[in-house]
């Protein structure tokens, strides 16, 4: 169910709209980290062919890597805990590779930095859910000069079912022990929207974040 990208999974309309109000009255705020706070300069392609190779290399069969995670869940189902770890450096070092060309997302980053400027709670934490390795959204955020304003971060490394399944985001949410009606999830891709759908969290599209900090900044 949580790998399926079928229509009804895909056409999800938002009912909520993105106010100052309705922010107001949320406990927790997650955000995904590439293409949502920043722009990584990562040849996601070329990786994928790379971890094709990898894959043959270690298990001689052809595995076509249609996702990075997709990668690594086949990894997890072998019960291959070594090889995971290897294929996590080498995904995690070539992320890396450019992390100081990433490109802040000017809208997502000036929230995160003034949240209270949007009636935000200073008490109210922030966290991130993001496919990337833990070291590269470290290193991004503090690129970013945001990285004391993140409470919690959960990568790569710290789940073995990754989006579109709700684990990250439910590891989350047993950290702080809020309800899931007073969470939210901004990301970028249909997959993020889809987690949330999956965790019963409210989920929005980067877009529209910042069309409203563009609105009430």
């Amino acid at each position: 169910m949580y790998n399926s990208f079928r229509s009804k999974y895909i056409l999800i309309i938002m009912t909520k709209q993105l106010s100052p109000k309705y922010l107001q009255e949320k406990k927790l705020i997650v955000f995904d980290l590439d293409g949502t706070i920043v722009r990584l300069k990562v040849n996601w392609k070329h990786l994928k062919k790379l971890l094709e190779e990898k894959y043959y290399n270690t298990y001689e069969e052809h595995l076509k890597v249609k996702s990075i995670s997709g990668s690594l869940s086949y990894i997890v189902n072998r019960g291959d805990e070594e090889t995971l770890q290897e294929f996590l450096a080498y995904i995690r070092d070539y992320e890396l590779k450019n992390v100081t060309q990433n490109e802040p997302i000017d809208e997502t980053v000036y929230f995160i930095a003034h949240k209270e400027e949007f009636g935000i709670s200073k008490d109210t934490p922030l966290a991130i859910l993001s496919l990337n390795a833990r070291e590269t959204i470290t290193t991004s955020l503090k690129q970013a000069n945001i990285y004391q304003k993140i409470d919690y971060i959960i990568g790569r490394e710290d789940v073995r079912r990754w989006k579109p399944h709700p684990e990250g985001l439910i590891l989350i949410q047993n950290h702080f022990e809020v309800p899931k009606a007073a969470m939210i999830y901004i990301g970028d891709m249909k997959k993020d929207l889809i987690t949330g759908k999956n965790a019963g969290v409210d989920a929005f599209i980067i877009k529209d974040f910042k069309e409203f900090v563009n609105t009430y900044r």
